[in-house]
């Protein structure tokens, strides 16, 4: 394997083209070299000469897996492109998130100068063909292709595998999945990381023939470490994280240069939403409309917050105006660390430290390497000519922590599944991982799973440990594997990401005769379902509507609290539209859309062998329940074009309070109307909006006319129309019938599957 180190010393115009490459063997003395010419390079347009990253693996790449550990920005996409290009047969770039898939597609279109396919896991994917030669997809996407064997994957010449370091993230397992099948198959291999620890034990493992660490930044880097115990808290507060939010928020507009944008990295959600609260009391606009208090001061945006809990449109626009210039300043947690590429003039991360009494020893969050990944986001190329950090530790010292991060890249590179088998942590969550990842070996290697299981980064030192004989125990007694051959449910379980924990509990609640909401909680096993209760805990009816819930599920055990079902029953029974604050539902909740057709996949496949009974009709309903948010009596309102969960909810508490008859799944829209204005004596706007004064818009009578007049709107643009989903439909016949099922009416589907 050859190792470069280009160093800090590289230089890189951007302006002029000019520039050179500063490098050295891992023990040799540095040498320099001229940047290579697109014309050399033989790139497209946008290029006219390769920075000092590219034009070293230009030089040095002859064939072969390799792996390339940079900062952000330091344009790994073009190296991609360099490396895809060679040989014969499919290309497929593959990364961790959609956001980052739409973006590759983009930019990877651009240097093929051709069509690009894009795989991102919808479930209506596997009836379209891929045409492209060059692919990219979600990393779960790729993993499922390549265990079901599709067609587009059996001629896979090389993959990129983009932010690679996602390996010491909980989603690391299949990011190890894909590389030790791709080994097998003699696929070539690019990993493309930011800096991160241990990286020559990394590229061992994928057999990299050439391995490039690189220090050198497009934008140099300024870093400043600064106790935020110097900045004043702006108000007096008992509370730490209201302590925490102040002294951050004075030293973010004490820190923040007029025309700069910024991002404060928080190091959890509790902390930014107050500093918006912080904001709104200041005075200053906040884009975000979702949030955890009520919003009475509205001003020109100038603050958001960007988490995991964000509404995926309000998540987007916040992105989408940072990006155009348009937001000066974004709270973040760490996950945009590895997300969206969102670079800042300047970065400013707090980190608050302590002491930990039962592992003896002083912990940091956010954790070194992610403050590495953070200060990857300080530098807008092109623009600034230096990127800002500036690092607020609260509880450590100053120079403690300037040391560790120095030290950050010294140490050894621990992917997720190792750290929990190290530490003995035998959680839920790795008993998951596992049960899935014996099956998956089985599917390669048959009974010598465990062969597969030695291929693996984290598993190769526990192939034959007592941990995977429980494994495999467990999976023999409830009937996965017998005799060396997996079952049925084993087969459904590998070829649609379902783990058989998860399975099992589903089969529990089953058993239990539990109602279809809490039975299908499992399925959805992609989906924490944990961020709703952080915006309706401190209402006053919250108390009250959290112990209904409970409840209803307290006949069930308390996995179902375990496992969040509780929010997701919140969800499902629409007591959201009580909670003036929720815009839309966050987080998870706000794009059920694709999930709720992978789960009528998911429903399919269980009643085709037999562990479920259900109907076409009884299917679709519970389809529509969870994209919406409606109970299943009340589904059928979500076929309503454009309704949405907190509308069809206050459509649902219409029908109860004037006993208005239920909608018919599939039933005319036209006579369901007609049914709304007769029992409300043609005052049916009116009635809407007292009921939205009275729960929801209380003291606001033109926010509840308006609301009240979309709803009206709403029903009448669907006139003509059928109350249900037309996407849920036509997929749901897809799968029942395969792709000739697209070219018939909703009339036909409709008298097929609702009214049969």
């Amino acid at each position: 394997m050859k190792h470069l180190l280009l160093l800090e010393d590289s230089t890189f115009d951007i302006k002029r083209l000019t520039g050179e490459a500063v490098y050295k063997d891992i023990s040799g003395n540095p040498r320099k070299s001229r940047l290579i010419t697109s014309e050399e390079a033989e790139v497209g347009p946008g290029y006219k000469v390769l920075n000092p990253l590219q034009s070293l693996f230009f030089k040095y790449y002859r064939g072969g897996n390799s792996l390339i550990s940079a900062p952000t920005s330091a344009g790994k996409s073009l190296i991609a492109y360099l490396f895809m290009r060679e040989g014969e047969g499919r290309k497929v770039y593959t990364a961790p998130t959609r956001a980052l898939v739409y973006e590759k597609t983009v930019e990877l279109s651009r240097l093929f100068n051709r069509k690009v396919d894009m795989r991102t896991g919808d479930a209506i994917e596997v009836f379209k063909n891929v045409r492209s030669d060059v692919v990219v997809s979600t990393y779960e996407n790729l993993a499922l292709s390549l265990r079901n064997d599709v067609p587009w994957t059996k001629d896979i010449e090389c993959v990129v595998i983009d932010e690679i370091h996602h390996l010491m993230s909980s989603r690391g397992w299949i990011v190890e999945e894909v590389v030790t099948a791709l080994l097998k198959k003699g696929v070539r291999i690019l990993g493309l990381s930011a800096t991160l620890p241990g990286a020559s034990e990394l590229a061992k493992w994928i057999r990299a023939d050439l391995f490039i660490e690189s220090r050198w930044r497009p934008v140099p880097l300024k870093r400043l470490i600064i106790p935020l115990t110097e900045f004043r808290e702006p108000f007096k507060t008992r509370e730490s994280d209201e302590r925490i939010a102040g002294k951050l928020f004075t030293a973010l507009y004490e820190l923040k240069e007029r025309d700069e944008q910024v991002i404060l990295f928080v190091h959890k959600k509790s902390v930014g939403w107050k500093i918006l609260e912080i904001a709104v009391r200041e005075k200053i606009g906040i884009l975000n409309r979702t949030l955890p208090f009520d919003v009475e001061f509205e001003g020109e945006p100038e603050i958001a917050f960007h988490n995991a809990d964000i509404p995926r449109e309000e998540r987007e626009e916040i992105e989408r105006e940072f990006r155009k210039g348009n937001l000066p300043v974004l709270v973040a947690t760490h996950t945009l660390a590895y997300g969206v590429n969102l670079p800042a003039d300047r970065v400013i991360i707090g980190v608050r430290a302590f002491f930990d009494r039962r592992e003896g020893e002083m912990k940091a969050f956010p954790e070194n390497v992610d403050i590495l990944q953070m200060e990857g986001r300080a530098g807008r190329l092109g623009i600034k000519e230096i990127g800002y950090s500036v690092i607020l530790p609260y509880g450590a010292n100053p120079r403690t922590i300037e040391r560790e991060i120095d030290n950050a890249l010294e140490g050894e590179m621990v992917p997720y599944v190792k750290k929990k088998l190290t530490k003995g942590d035998l959680s839920q969550d790795l008993e998951k991982i596992l049960s899935l990842f014996v099956l998956i070996g089985f599917l390669y290697e048959g009974k010598n799973f465990r062969e597969f299981l030695k291929r693996t980064y984290s598993l190769k030192e526990y192939a034959e440990d007592f941990y995977i004989d429980e494994v495999e125990e467990w999976l023999q007694e409830r009937g996965y594997i017998s005799d060396g051959v997996l079952s049925d449910k084993a087969l459904f379980c590998v070829r649609s990401g379902m783990n058989p924990v998860d399975y099992e509990e589903f089969l529990r609640r089953r058993a239990l005769g539990s109602e279809k909401a809490v039975l299908v909680r499992p399925l959805l096993f992609v989906k924490r379902f944990e961020g709703l209760y952080d915006f309706v805990k401190g209402s006053e009816s919250f108390i009250e509507d959290d112990l209904y819930v409970r409840n209803k599920l307290a006949p069930f055990g308390p996995e179902c609290i375990a496992d969040n079902t509780h929010q997701f029953l919140f969800y499902i029974e629409g007591l959201t539209f009580k909670y003036r604050n929720i815009n839309s539902p966050p987080g998870e909740f706000s794009y059920l859309g694709t999930d709720s057709l992978h789960l009528m996949r998911t429903l399919l496949d269980i009643r085709g062998f037999g562990d479920l009974s259900w109907s076409d009709s009884e299917i679709i309903a519970v389809v529509h329940m969870v994209k919406y948010g409606l109970t299943e009596e009340f589904s059928a309102l979500g076929g309503i074009k454009g309704i949405g969960h907190i509308r069809s909810n206050l459509l649902k508490r219409l029908i109860i309070e004037e006993r208005i008859p239920l909608p018919g799944l599939g039933e005319k829209v036209d006579g369901f109307y007609e049914r709304l204005k007769d029992h409300t004596d043609g005052k049916l706007e009116e009635r809407l909006t007292a009921i939205l004064l009275e729960e929801r818009y209380i003291g606001d009578p033109q926010r509840a006319q308006m609301e009240a007049k979309q709803v009206v709107r709403r029903i009448r643009g669907s006139l003509g129309g059928y109350l249900v989903d037309d996407r849920i439909l036509r997929v749901f016949a897809i799968f029942k019938e395969g792709p000739q099922a697209i070219r018939l009416s909703k009339e036909d589907l409709v008298r097929e599957y609702l009214r049969g």
